[in-house]
């Protein structure tokens, strides 16, 4: 071959129409063409040294791996999917030339709906859910089993296989890289499955629930883990492929619930203490409706009065006062500015029919609905005496 014809050959491959990779021996990318880096949307300098799934199909990256091993006949040509960068999938037909050092160039010429007897609006519809995927907000994951689970083994079986057999991630879009912290630049569908979903007894279970569920689970808690192997707590909502009894893919979404569950549990940690607080608490204290229902009492209302929190809560705290108009009262002690006018007097009659002249100090809580907490101290004898009359007024 002369040098002009070689010079033709190598424009050929670098610049022509034709994307052009070219793998070594071990599967990891040492090359690709303008033509490839720019259909697929590649960074050539990134994807040096790569594992050639980040830009095959399943599939076809096992085909590739055979030949590379010479477990798979060379042919002329073989059909191969490949990936670009927003995640979309693109057919194309490939055709292999041996490289020193058992590495392979691959050759490959993009195809045609027409080429592939596929209707138009097939593609266009692959096309529109791989762009929907890829820009979710939402992480979307795939993983897909290169082992195949049969689904009729025994539960604990199935469960194992689900986390041992040979599995890959495929289609899983930017924001999953993201939630898991994955470093700018690494494609998240070429790391191993168990290092963002290890086999721990949490995920086990869950991955139990799953079959248990007939392989259609929502809101499942699991603890995964990020690329710097720090624990996350998410939620999953899970789908499957099953063909011919063998479970050949799950998919579905991801979110991060640790926050949320960390608000949960500071609110539950608040209220546990603020229960302690006013358990402790001497003097009586309500937690009023803007309706007037009981909604909580402590333990010390319970002792003054003779009714347990049972009793009493739900119903309306004019059922166990003698003064007249005693809501009304407390919504005005509530608003009133001066400290003195924020209290009101009010008889209150115990368990034991004993009516006794209470003082309450009011303050109201805003939120979504409106509640008064009432906190009371028993009026002295002598005073309560002296006031009687208007308490009833």
């Amino acid at each position: 071959m002369n040098s002009s014809m070689a010079d033709t050959l190598t424009d050929l491959l670098t610049t022509g129409p034709l994307l052009v990779d070219w793998i070594d021996a071990d599967g990891r990318i040492l090359k690709v063409n303008d033509q490839e880096a720019r259909e697929l949307g590649l960074d050539r300098d990134r994807i040096v040294g790569q594992a050639l799934e980040r830009i095959y199909g399943g599939n076809s990256a096992q085909f590739i791996r055979a030949l590379l091993k010479g477990e798979q006949p060379a042919t002329p040509h073989f059909p191969v999917w490949m990936n670009t960068s927003s995640y979309e999938e693109i057919p194309m037909v490939a055709a292999a030339v041996a490289e020193s050092g058992g590495g392979l160039a691959i050759l490959k010429l993009s195809l045609s709906a027409a080429t592939l007897g596929i209707s138009h609006e097939l593609i266009e519809r692959v096309e529109i859910l791989s762009q929907m995927i890829g820009a979710a907000t939402e992480a979307c994951w795939c993983i897909e089993f290169l082992e195949p689970v049969d689904v009729s083994l025994s539960e604990d079986e199935i469960v194992e296989r689900i986390f041992s057999n040979q599995s890959r991630w495929r289609a899983c879009n930017e924001a999953m890289a993201r939630l898991y912290d994955v470093p700018e630049g690494l494609d998240f569908n070429t790391q191993p499955v168990s290092r963002y979903f290890p086999a721990t007894p949490v995920n086990k279970a869950m991955v139990r629930n799953l079959v248990r569920s007939n392989y259609r689970l929502d809101h499942a808690a699991a603890v995964d883990q990020r690329h710097d192997g720090s624990e996350m707590l998410v939620e999953n909502d899970f789908r499957a492929a099953i063909h011919d009894g063998l479970l050949i893919r799950l998919w579905g979404t991801t979110r991060d619930i640790g926050p949320h569950r960390r608000r949960e549990q500071q609110l539950t940690d608040r209220a546990a203490s603020m229960q302690d607080i006013l358990s402790a608490a001497p003097d009586p204290i309500l937690v009023l409706s803007e309706e007037g229902l009981l909604l909580a009492a402590n333990p010390a209302s319970e002792l003054a009065w003779g009714r347990t929190a049972d009793q009493i809560l739900g119903r309306s705290i004019q059922q166990f006062v003698e003064s007249r108009n005693a809501l009304t009262r407390l919504r005005q002690a509530a608003i009133a500015e001066d400290d003195a006018e924020s209290e009101c007097d009010l008889i209150v009659i115990a368990a034991d029919d004993i009516r006794e002249s209470w003082r309450f100090r009011v303050a109201h809580i805003e939120g979504e609905f409106r509640r008064y907490v009432l906190t009371a101290r028993r009026k002295t004898k002598r005073r309560a005496r002296g006031q009687m009359a208007e308490a009833l007024s």
